[in-house]
């Protein structure tokens, strides 16, 4: 790597820092943006310079760490997409959904993850479970979300279980794992942005969920036991119409 694109890459990580120290003395969704566009800007010119070092160094893709530039970027692109979903109080674009479907398309999304794992993955559900108003793309983002960090948290052998039924007016969704838990000291840190103990984690999963489970009016609560697993409790009004106007 020459100076000249080791320093791109300096100075992008200097900007990366900036910006996330804006974000700690700052929330306006406004000032967020164009950073979040600026920092895109260093990023595509660094693929384009990788991609040009290729054609003209074919070799170098040949260097064990080549690969993990590219995806250290894909990494950032990540981050950034989180974020920016994360930054704004985005719209809800309504329409009935029949949250029994949706959570029975993404459970078996993930059969094959599961499976490769040797993890037990099914769901649970009432009868005649009723329909809500809502945002089908966003609750099933929050949905995959959680199945897939509840794999992830699940040992060979394990269990991770869908479960939905109403109560009184509102629907209960609960993903179930029987992972490690989460230590006691971290419960109350696991919804704020950028905190994660994941390896390869953002940070901004978790916040995104509870996003946008509260845009439908919801709650979203867990319930963990270190060393025996960890359930995701989901709550959202029947009545979302009635809801949304009001708020």
């Amino acid at each position: 790597m020459n100076y000249h694109e080791k320093s791109i890459i300096e100075n992008f990580s200097v900007l990366l820092d900036d910006w996330l120290n804006i974000y700690q003395q700052t929330r306006k969704p406004e000032i967020i943006a164009k950073i979040v566009h600026e920092i895109k800007n260093p990023i595509s010119l660094i693929r384009s310079t990788l991609q040009l070092i290729e054609v003209q160094t074919p070799e170098v893709k040949e260097n064990m760490h080549w690969s993990s530039l590219y995806e250290e970027l894909d990494y950032i692109c990540l981050l950034l997409n989180d974020f920016n979903t994360l930054n704004y109080s985005f719209n809800i674009q309504k329409t009935c959904v029949d949250v029994s479907t949706l959570l029975d398309s993404v459970t078996k999304y993930f059969y094959s993850s599961a499976y490769s794992k040797n993890i037990h993955l099914y769901m649970t559900k009432s009868k005649d479970l009723p329909v809500i108003s809502g945002d089908k793309t966003r609750l099933k983002e929050a949905f995959m979300n959680l199945i897939k960090n509840a794999i992830e948290a699940t040992d060979e052998n394990g269990t991770v279980t869908v479960d939905i039924n109403y109560l009184d007016s509102f629907l209960l969704i609960t993903v179930s794992d029987t992972g490690s838990g989460i230590r006691e000291d971290r419960i109350d840190e696991i919804f704020k942005p950028f905190v994660t103990y994941k390896e390869n984690g953002t940070g901004l999963g978790l916040p995104i969920v509870k996003s946008i489970i509260e845009q439908h009016c919801g709650t979203i609560e867990v319930e963990t036991k270190e060393g025996e697993g960890t359930s995701f409790i989901i709550s959202l009004p029947i009545n979302t119409e009635q809801a949304l106007q009001v708020q």
